[in-house]
């Protein structure tokens, strides 16, 4: 065996250990990617949960959702500035949703979820009302605000809920 043979060799084992190297590399970004994924699903929820906390929790909140939801029903100044400071959290929550799902960090099916719900508080002039403000003082635009107009339209008109008795003749939950 010549020094020559020896030398290609040696280079021929050390390509593949550095191909070797790389395909581990990969393999780490990858299961890195997939529990950053987990965690950040993991924290966007935890937000979307959190603001359902808030409603469940406070009973002045859950009201006031109650009249704006459900039964059309005018508000009071303050109670138009926390349901629509309510409205602003959940947009909000809604573009960090928007934006990891177009970076291929959200769920297709939770991310539907979430424009279903973002949609849905859409069917209500207060909120289109002051998703319109928000634009115009420039708080949203681009890609996102399109996402959010392309929500705007009528949707089937919910029943109203019983404010104080189901047909159990219990307190509504």
């Amino acid at each position: 065996m010549t020094l020559e043979t020896i030398y290609y060799i040696g280079q021929t084992v050390a390509v593949v250990a550095i191909v070797a190297s790389l395909v581990a590399i990969y393999w780490q970004q990858r299961e890195a990617n997939k529990m950053a994924r987990v965690e950040n699903a993991a924290g966007l929820s935890s937000n979307y949960a959190e603001s359902l906390k808030d409603v469940m929790n406070n009973t002045e909140l859950a009201e006031i959702f109650r009249k704006v939801m459900f039964h059309d029903e005018v508000l009071k100044t303050i109670e138009a500035t926390q349901i629509l400071l309510y409205f602003n959290i959940m947009v909000a929550n809604h573009r960090n949703v928007w934006l990891a799902h177009a970076n291929g960090l959200y769920d297709d099916d939770i991310f539907n979820m979430n424009v279903a719900n973002t949609a849905w508080y859409l069917s209500k002039p207060i909120f289109v009302n002051e998703w319109k403000r928000c634009r115009e003082v420039g708080l949203y635009s681009g890609a996102f605000a399109e996402h959010i107009d392309s929500l705007i339209k009528p949707i089937a008109k919910i029943t109203p809920q019983p404010d104080e008795e189901q047909a159990d003749g219990g307190p509504n939950a």
